[in-house]
């Protein structure tokens, strides 16, 4: 799920901050996930909201040359959706693909320069047109400072927002010892520790959220779902290239949003705090 709100103007450099970044950390892996939200109430509402999302990832192209690299990969997510006020949204089932390109250049041992490229078309897909694509764009660096401890520069332009938006985004990586990592920019956090070969435990915090073009005998309306994500996630190493992992965690600062199609808004409310699950396989090739 993508985010849609900016803390401190510094956006996710990598993961998380959309479907496109997941694929430069998975550049090389086909990653298959099940997640669900319980329904609960929107703010001074009985109307109630909830979600469960099946989503799969894959490369499409990698070609590695001696100092470049280019990669496009392929993510659809089928989102089962309850929203128990028809009159406002009359949907239960929204899709979403995503088309991310990447890009990356070495300049020297501890400089490269990337770019990626994702466009986004999530809706219903009974009338598929202009108003369900999104784009996202990230140019940048990434300065090797030392043998565990990484910067991450750039800029982000994205039309995902309700206006186009562009930002700067800033982020570090960080490998005390063999055994565990620390990933921070902006609003996405990631720690992992490796109890042993075979299993890792990650602590992570992301904003998450999407946006759907839907059409319905009311016409046409844009659904948006927004919060922030903690999770613990468990990860199983089962072979040298295969693993499984399950999480658990919590979505606050939730908020949905209902607009029609000349961009008036209808609903906009907070939904109250609700459990997240997720249970998922990935590949690496």
């Amino acid at each position: 799920m993508k985010i849609y709100t900016i803390p401190l103007a510094f956006l996710s450099l990598f993961p998380s901050l959309s479907n496109g970044q997941d694929f430069m950390s998975d550049a090389a892996a086909v990653r298959a996930s099940y997640s669900y939200t319980p329904d609960e109430k929107l703010d001074g509402l009985a109307t109630e909201v909830g979600i469960s999302q099946w989503s799969i990832m894959t490369p499409i192209f990698y070609k590695k040359g001696e100092n470049w690299s280019f990669g496009a990969g392929f993510r659809y997510e089928l989102s089962d959706l309850e929203f128990t006020d028809a009159t406002m949204i009359d949907e239960d089932r929204l899709h979403s693909i995503d088309l991310p390109l990447f890009l990356s250049k070495s300049q020297s041992e501890t400089l490269d320069w990337m770019l990626l490229f994702n466009t986004t078309l999530a809706g219903d897909f009974e009338q598929v047109d202009s108003d369900a694509l999104n784009y996202f764009s990230l140019a940048g660096a990434r300065w090797k400072r030392s043998e565990t401890f990484e910067w991450f520069f750039g800029a982000v332009y994205t039309t995902g927002f309700d206006d186009d938006l562009f930002l700067p985004a800033i982020g570090f990586k960080w490998e005390p010892d063999e055994s565990s990592d620390l990933f921070f920019a902006g609003p996405f956090i990631r720690y992992r520790y490796s109890l042993n070969d075979t299993f890792d435990l990650i602590l992570g915090g992301n904003l998450s959220g999407n946006r759907w073009n839907t059409e319905a005998s009311y016409g046409e309306r844009d659904l948006r779902l927004r919060s922030y994500r903690l999770s613990l996630t468990a990860q199983w190493n089962l072979a040298e290239k295969q693993a499984i992992f399950a999480s658990i965690g919590t979505e606050i600062a939730r908020k949905a949003e209902i607009k029609n199609a000349s961009g008036s808004t209808l609903l906009e409310k907070d939904v109250d705090a609700a459990p997240n699950f997720e249970i998922g396989y990935r590949f690496r090739f």
